[in-house]
C-alpha cells in the first residue's frame, strides 16, 4: 500500500520535532504548529506522501490493530465517495468481477432485479429458479441489509454489486416485507440472463427489457423478428424499471427502430461531442413506449431518442433523470473505477439529467390493472 520506508523517513523527522506531553489524556506536542506548518500545506506535500504518513501514523501508534487492506481499500472508496456523485465509485476486485460479469451477460449472483423507490432499495423481479426465489424472497421486498452491512441511501449499482461475487459463496440479505424483517443466507449461483422477453397480444407485439447488457441488443432483435413472424401491427417496448446498461448496446437497439438520424449525442468536460447516429431503414410499425420512475439512464436515452424523433409514444410516469455516462477503468490489482464522464442530450438537446422524461401520456397504475400498458394497446390498435 505505502513505501514504508519512504514513510519512516517523514515520521522520524516528525519525532524529532515534537516533545509529546499527556494532558487530560491526550497527547500534545509543544511544536505541533511547527509540525503542522513543516508537512501539512499542499505545497510541502503530495496527497499520497500526505496518505502514507498517515497510514504509518496510524500503523506505529494506533491501540488497537487493524487490517491494512481494509484501511486501504476504506480510503479508495473515500476518495471517489469525495465527488459527491452517486455513480463514480470504487470497485473492489471481487465487485469489478461481479460488474462485468452482469454486463456480459452471465453472473454469479442470486438472481433478482432491483430499483430504487422513495430512497429504498425494492426488489422489483425475482428471476425464475434463482437461489433468491429458492430461499424464499419475494417481489416486493426491501433489502434493507447485505452482509450485515446496511444500504440505506447506497447506490442500486453498489447494493447490486453487493449481492453478487463468487460462485458458491453465501450472501446475507435481510429485507423487510410489510411491518416484517426476514433474513435470508443464499448461496450464489452462475445465472443465464434473459434481458429480453416478449409475447403477441392479438395484432400486438410486446417486448420487455430488463437491463441494457452486452446480450441485450441481440436478444431485441431475436425477439422482434420472432414477432415479426406473427404479422404484429404494433410494438410495446416496456422499460419500466429498467436501470439502464451500456450506451453502444441502447444504440444498436434504436438504430433498430429509428430512421437514418441522430439518436443521441454526449459531450464530456472539455466540451467534446460525440454523435451517434442511426443508419438507414427503420422499423414500420407505430411504438409505444412504457416507462416509470425506475426507468433510468439507457431507458431514459431509447425513450427520448423515439420521443424526439417522432417514432413513439411515451406512456407512464416521470422518468428518473439521469442523463450522464459512465466509464468503466480497470487497474492493475483486479479493482476498478466507475467514473462520471460524459453527459448525454437527446437528438433536440435536451440533458434530462436530475429531470427526466415526461411522458406523452401521463398515467399512473392503480395496482390492481395495468393502465399503462391498457393504453398503449388502445394507442396502436387506433392506428392499425
Amino acid at each position: 500500500m505505502y513505501n514504508k520506508k519512504n514513510i519512516r523517513l517523514g515520521v522520524s523527522v516528525v519525532c524529532t520535532l515534537c516533545t509529546a506531553l499527556i494532558i487530560g489524556g491526550v497527547i500534545r506536542s509543544e511544536k505541533a504548529q511547527q509540525t503542522k506548518q513543516a508537512f501539512f500545506e499542499p505545497e510541502y506535500m503530495q496527497m499520497s506522501e500526505k496518505a502514507s504518513i498517515i497510514a504509518s501514523m496510524l500503523e506505529k501508534n494506533y491501540i488497537e490493530n487493524f487490517d491494512d487492506t481494509e484501511l486501504s481499500e476504506k480510503m479508495y472508496a473515500a476518495m471517489t465517495d469525495a465527488m459527491d456523485d452517486p455513480y463514480t465509485c470504487y470497485l473492489t476486485k471481487e465487485q469489478m468481477t461481479a460488474f462485468t460479469d452482469d454486463s456480459s451477460g452471465r453472473m454469479s449472483g442470486i438472481g433478482v432485479v432491483i430499483a430504487e423507490e422513495d430512497g429504498h432499495c425494492i426488489i422489483k423481479e425475482v428471476l425464475e429458479d434463482s437461489p433468491a426465489e429458492k430461499a424464499g424472497i419475494k417481489a416486493g421486498d426491501i433489502i434493507t441489509e447485505i452482509d450485515g452491512t446496511d444500504v440505506s441511501g447506497m447506490p442500486i449499482t453498489e447494493i447490486s454489486a453487493m449481492t453478487k461475487g463468487v460462485e458458491n459463496t453465501n450472501v446475507n440479505i435481510s429485507v423487510m416485507r410489510g411491518t416484517k424483517r426476514l433474513d435470508f443466507n443464499v448461496e450464489r449461483k452462475s445465472i443465464e440472463l434473459k434481458y429480453v422477453t416478449g409475447k403477441c397480444d392479438g395484432n400486438i407485439g410486446y417486448i420487455k427489457i430488463t437491463e441494457f447488457s452486452q446480450v441485450a441488443a441481440e436478444q431485441f432483435k431475436t425477439m422482434l423478428a420472432d414477432l415479426e413472424k406473427q404479422n404484429i401491427k404494433g410494438l410495446i417496448i416496456d422499460l419500466r424499471n429498467n436501470p439502464g446498461g451500456i450506451i453502444d448496446v441502447v444504440a444498436e437497439i434504436a438504430d433498430t427502430i429509428l430512421p437514418e438520424g441522430l439518436i443521441t449525442y454526449t459531450v464530456d468536460k472539455y466540451g467534446n461531442r460525440r454523435d451517434i447516429l442511426s443508419a438507414e431503414g427503420e422499423l414500420d410499425m407505430p411504438v409505444a413506449v412504457l416507462v416509470n420512475g425506475g426507468s433510468a439512464s439507457a431507458s431514459e436515452l431509447l425513450a427520448g431518442a423515439l420521443q424526439d424523433r417522432k417514432k413513439g409514444i411515451i406512456i407512464g410516469t416521470q422518468t428518473f433523470g439521469k442523463g450522464i455516462v459512465q466509464g468503466l477503468y480497470s487497474l492493475s490489482d483486479g479493482s476498478g473505477l466507475k467514473i462520471t464522464i460524459q453527459k448525454y442530450y437527446t437528438p433536440n438537446g435536451v440533458c434530462i439529467n436530475g429531470i427526466g422524461i415526461t411522458p406523452d401520456y401521463v398515467i399512473e397504475n392503480d395496482g390492481n390493472e395495468d393502465l399503462q400498458y391498457n393504453k398503449a394497446m388502445e394507442l396502436l390498435k387506433t392506428k392499425d
